[in-house]
């Protein structure tokens, strides 16, 4: 690629561009991977058992960040009045 910017080509333009359609492309790459690991279903469970036990897992877990996030929406108000 050409130094002096009054001296860009076509062909300078058309190297530029395919280095970065390259990184676009590894960059929608990683994306993907990334979001595939959000968006797969759950793993079907074995046994009935194991079901309850993880929905209760799942249920204390989301209760457990409501408390939380109660008790510190109260320290904060208390910090701020």
């Amino acid at each position: 690629m050409s130094n002096n910017l009054n001296n860009i080509t076509l062909e300078d333009i058309a190297v530029r561009k395919a280095a970065i359609l390259k990184r676009i492309n590894l960059q929608k790459e990683k994306i993907n991977g990334l979001s595939q690991g959000f968006i797969t279903p759950l793993k079907p469970v074995a046994k009935k058992s194991n079901a309850v036990m993880g929905a209760f897992n799942t249920s204390m877990a989301v209760f457990d960040g409501v408390l939380i996030g109660y008790k510190l929406l109260r320290k904060f108000r208390k910090l701020f009045k």
